[in-house]
């Protein structure tokens, strides 16, 4: 403690003495300056102090004549360059007019001449030049001064880029945001948060806040996130509040940015299909939204493909499904081996065209279809799943088959049906002639021979 007040005292003694002596020779100066002009210009000073890359300065430049003669007329001019220039309206020129010399009463007059200086946003921290003209009016002779400013970087740091906007409810995912340093001057001590206010949007793993220790200029730092939004969010875009702090070297206090961004909750989703039964010509799936999100205006429909075809209209609208709904769609679904055994059951086949028909289908993946889901997600884009459905000949080919072979056993019973009506009547028109024949002899024979007596004797 002896040693710093030792110190102390030595630096508030030493700048006394440099006064003291100052003064004591000021007489003898002004004595042998009496009869001339002496001018001398200084930087008084400049607010703010250090100025600041892409602020305004106010520079002061103070104009003193120390000889005993008065200067009349004198004019003054700023000569900006990089990275100085004089803010719009501002005159370079200046009439500083008439400067007096030291008065024996008074000692030496200063004047202060004001200039408003715009300094580049790209400059780097350092000691600048400025440069000055003093002259008398009218005179082509001048003078020049340079005098230098001291120019800090300014700090400045944005939100630039998160590199999602959607997120799939129940789903976690990656969250990135990136910090670009877009000042002239490196970041520091830098805390890094996010709140979503609907708490639909949530950190998984860690809290919302990070900290970066520095950023040079012109780099960036990536912060990533894992996050998950709630599984019964309703689909939108939700607000997420984005807070930055860091340390302002220039003014030493702590400054903070805060901004906002959009991530929209929603999307699309999956469907999940498979083979349901087939019957009456008929094959039936069952489709059902096993993602996160509803899906409208659902279409289910079956492409052309190598070893199936459909009959009829290849897609079915089925509205809009809610996640965890199904529901199910039919088709005229044929095979290759359920028209073979078609034209076995009708008698229409050849040996050629099944032996073609078969090698077809030995050499396509037929137990398999591939069928297609269009839909609208909830950002109202419209998508397509594509997926791949085993059915096996199997199932289209018995289905079909029995239902030839009912119909078949129809045409055969109706057949056998139309035959027995044909003898029943053919009986039926004989016996009545027979029948005729007798009653008529018997008539002959017997007027009062009746019908009633006929039928008697038939059942004798």
């Amino acid at each position: 403690m002896r040693g710093i007040g030792l110190i102390e005292m030595k630096k508030i003694i030493f700048p006394v003495l440099i006064i003291l002596v100052l003064t004591a020779c000021t007489p003898a100066v002004n004595a042998g300056l009496a009869g001339s002009t002496v001018l001398t210009i200084s930087l008084a000073n400049y607010d703010p102090n250090p100025a600041i890359a892409g602020d305004t300065v106010e520079v002061r430049i103070g104009i003193q004549n120390i000889g005993g003669m008065d200067i009349k007329d004198l004019m003054m001019e700023v000569v900006p360059s990089y990275p100085f220039e004089l803010v719009t309206g501002e005159n370079a020129i200046q009439d500083v007019g008439i400067v007096q010399g030291v008065q024996p009463d008074s000692g030496a007059n200063i004047k202060i001449v004001k200039y408003r200086m715009k300094i580049n946003r790209d400059t780097p921290a350092g000691s600048y030049e400025l440069k000055i003209k003093y002259y008398d009016q009218g005179s082509t002779d001048f003078n020049q001064k340079s005098l230098y400013l001291d120019v800090k970087s300014k700090e400045s740091a944005e939100v630039i880029h998160i590199d999602k906007s959607t997120l799939v409810p129940g789903k976690q995912s990656s969250l990135k945001f990136t910090i670009n340093n877009v000042g002239n001057a490196p970041l520091r001590d830098l805390t890094f948060y996010w709140e979503n206010e609907d708490r639909v949007i949530l950190p998984v793993g860690s809290d919302n806040t990070k900290y970066i220790r520095y950023i040079d200029i012109g780099n960036s730092a990536d912060l990533e996130y894992q996050v998950i939004a709630d599984t019964n969010a309703q689909p939108g875009l939700y607000k997420l509040n984005l807070y930055l702090t860091y340390e302002n070297s220039v003014s030493n206090q702590t400054k903070k940015i805060s901004t906002i961004a959009g991530v929209y909750v929603g999307g699309g989703t999956d469907f999940d299909v498979a083979f349901s039964e087939s019957a009456n010509g008929e094959t039936s799936f069952s489709v059902a939204n096993i993602g996160s999100n509803p899906a409208y205006s659902v279409s289910v429909i079956i492409p052309e493909q190598p070893g199936w075809r459909v009959s009829g209209s290849n897609s079915v609208i089925i509205g809009n499904l809610n996640k965890g709904d199904y529901t199910v769609a039919s088709f005229k679904l044929q095979s290759p081996i359920s028209d073979i055994n078609t034209q076995n059951i009708t008698g229409r086949s050849n040996t050629n065209i099944q032996g073609r028909s078969t090698q077809r289908s030995m050499n396509s993946s037929s137990d398999t279809a591939h069928m297609q889901i269009a839909y609208t997600d909830t950002m109202g884009e419209r998508k397509v799943v594509d997926k791949d459905v085993k059915i096996g000949f199997q199932n289209i080919a018995s289905a079909d088959a029995a239902l030839q072979a009912r119909r078949a056993t129809g045409q055969q019973g109706s057949v056998f049906t139309n035959y027995i009506l044909y003898f029943f009547g053919i009986t039926l028109l004989v016996g009545g002639v027979v029948a005729h024949r007798k009653y008529r002899s018997r008539k002959l024979a017997d007027p009062d021979f009746k019908i009633k007596d006929l039928l008697k004797s038939i059942k004798k």
